[in-house]
Protein backbone atom coordinates (compact mmCIF):
# COMPACT_ATOMS: atom_id res chain seq x y z
CA UNK A 1 0.00 0.00 0.00
CA UNK A 2 2.79 2.43 0.91
CA UNK A 3 4.54 1.80 -2.37
CA UNK A 4 1.49 3.04 -4.29
CA UNK A 5 1.39 6.26 -2.28
CA UNK A 6 5.11 6.86 -2.85
CA UNK A 7 4.80 6.16 -6.59
CA UNK A 8 1.77 8.47 -6.79
CA UNK A 9 3.63 11.29 -5.01
CA UNK A 10 6.69 10.83 -7.24
CA UNK A 11 4.47 10.92 -10.32
CA UNK A 12 2.73 14.11 -9.09
CA UNK A 13 6.12 15.73 -8.38
CA UNK A 14 7.41 14.79 -11.84
CA UNK A 15 4.29 16.15 -13.56
CA UNK A 16 4.45 19.32 -11.45
CA UNK A 17 8.05 19.85 -12.48
CA UNK A 18 7.33 19.24 -16.17
CA UNK A 19 4.34 21.60 -16.23
CA UNK A 20 5.71 24.15 -13.70
CA UNK A 21 5.56 27.13 -16.08
CA UNK A 22 1.94 26.48 -17.01
CA UNK A 23 1.00 25.88 -13.36
CA UNK A 24 2.70 29.12 -12.29
CA UNK A 25 0.85 31.08 -14.98
CA UNK A 26 -2.48 29.58 -13.88
CA UNK A 27 -1.76 30.28 -10.22
CA UNK A 28 -0.74 33.87 -11.01
CA UNK A 29 -3.91 34.50 -13.03
CA UNK A 30 -6.06 33.00 -10.27
CA UNK A 31 -4.37 35.24 -7.68
CA UNK A 32 -4.91 38.33 -9.89
CA UNK A 33 -8.61 37.53 -10.29
CA UNK A 34 -9.01 36.97 -6.55
CA UNK A 35 -7.30 40.30 -5.83
CA UNK A 36 -9.65 42.09 -8.24
CA UNK A 37 -12.67 40.45 -6.59
CA UNK A 38 -11.43 41.61 -3.18
CA UNK A 39 -10.97 45.15 -4.49
CA UNK A 40 -7.19 45.23 -4.58
CA UNK A 41 -5.49 46.90 -7.52
CA UNK A 42 -2.17 45.86 -8.96
CA UNK A 43 0.59 48.38 -9.41
CA UNK A 44 1.05 49.59 -12.99
CA UNK A 45 3.38 47.54 -15.12
CA UNK A 46 4.81 47.91 -18.58
CA UNK A 47 2.28 45.39 -19.88
CA UNK A 48 0.10 48.02 -21.56
CA UNK A 49 0.90 50.12 -24.57
CA UNK A 50 -0.53 53.03 -26.49
CA UNK A 51 -1.37 50.62 -29.30
CA UNK A 52 -3.61 48.56 -27.02
CA UNK A 53 -5.16 51.77 -25.66
CA UNK A 54 -6.07 52.87 -29.20
CA UNK A 55 -7.51 49.41 -29.92
CA UNK A 56 -9.64 49.68 -26.77
CA UNK A 57 -11.10 52.99 -28.02
CA UNK A 58 -9.22 55.19 -25.56
CA UNK A 59 -8.43 57.99 -27.97
CA UNK A 60 -10.28 60.94 -29.46
CA UNK A 61 -9.69 64.16 -31.36
CA UNK A 62 -9.24 65.92 -28.00
CA UNK A 63 -6.87 63.25 -26.65
CA UNK A 64 -5.01 61.80 -29.61
CA UNK A 65 -2.65 58.90 -28.89
CA UNK A 66 -1.50 58.48 -32.49
CA UNK A 67 1.24 61.06 -31.90
CA UNK A 68 2.67 58.89 -29.14
CA UNK A 69 3.00 55.98 -31.55
CA UNK A 70 4.79 58.05 -34.17
CA UNK A 71 7.23 59.42 -31.58
CA UNK A 72 8.23 55.91 -30.46
CA UNK A 73 7.08 56.42 -26.86
CA UNK A 74 8.51 53.93 -24.38
CA UNK A 75 5.86 54.55 -21.69
CA UNK A 76 3.40 51.84 -20.77
CA UNK A 77 0.24 53.59 -21.98
CA UNK A 78 -2.61 55.25 -20.18
CA UNK A 79 -2.85 55.23 -16.41
CA UNK A 80 -6.19 54.13 -14.86
CA UNK A 81 -7.45 52.84 -18.18
CA UNK A 82 -9.56 50.14 -16.50
CA UNK A 83 -11.46 52.74 -14.49
CA UNK A 84 -12.16 54.81 -17.61
CA UNK A 85 -13.34 51.71 -19.49
CA UNK A 86 -15.71 50.85 -16.62
CA UNK A 87 -17.20 54.35 -16.71
CA UNK A 88 -17.62 54.13 -20.50
CA UNK A 89 -19.44 50.79 -20.23
CA UNK A 90 -21.59 51.61 -17.18
CA UNK A 91 -22.73 55.05 -18.25
CA UNK A 92 -22.54 54.49 -22.02
CA UNK A 93 -20.47 57.63 -22.63
CA UNK A 94 -17.59 58.50 -24.93
CA UNK A 95 -13.93 58.41 -23.95
CA UNK A 96 -13.74 62.17 -23.38
CA UNK A 97 -16.89 62.16 -21.24
CA UNK A 98 -15.57 59.23 -19.19
CA UNK A 99 -12.30 61.08 -18.58
CA UNK A 100 -14.26 64.14 -17.46
CA UNK A 101 -16.45 62.08 -15.10
CA UNK A 102 -13.37 60.42 -13.60
CA UNK A 103 -11.64 63.76 -13.12
CA UNK A 104 -14.74 65.27 -11.48
CA UNK A 105 -14.93 62.31 -9.08
CA UNK A 106 -11.28 62.81 -8.14
CA UNK A 107 -11.84 66.51 -7.51
CA UNK A 108 -14.92 65.84 -5.34
CA UNK A 109 -13.00 63.17 -3.43
CA UNK A 110 -10.29 65.75 -2.66
CA UNK A 111 -12.85 68.39 -1.57
CA UNK A 112 -12.44 70.55 -4.68
CA UNK A 113 -15.33 72.09 -6.60
CA UNK A 114 -15.30 70.46 -10.08
CA UNK A 115 -16.88 73.51 -11.72
CA UNK A 116 -14.39 76.11 -10.47
CA UNK A 117 -11.37 74.10 -9.36
CA UNK A 118 -11.37 75.93 -6.02
CA UNK A 119 -11.14 74.13 -2.67
CA UNK A 120 -14.40 73.67 -0.77
CA UNK A 121 -12.62 74.08 2.56
CA UNK A 122 -14.35 76.81 4.62
CA UNK A 123 -10.91 78.09 5.69
CA UNK A 124 -9.90 78.78 2.08
CA UNK A 125 -9.07 82.44 1.39
CA UNK A 126 -8.55 83.87 -2.08
CA UNK A 127 -6.90 87.25 -2.75
CA UNK A 128 -7.89 87.59 -6.38
CA UNK A 129 -10.84 88.92 -8.29
CA UNK A 130 -13.96 86.84 -7.87
CA UNK A 131 -15.13 87.34 -11.46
Amino acid sequence: MWIYIVVFLLLCTLLGYIFRERLMALASEAANQMNRLLGYHLLPTNAGSFESDIEDGLTSSQFDLAGNLSEEETRAGLKDKEEILKIMKRQKVSFDQARLIRQQKLLKKNNIDPATGLPLDPKFVSFGSSS
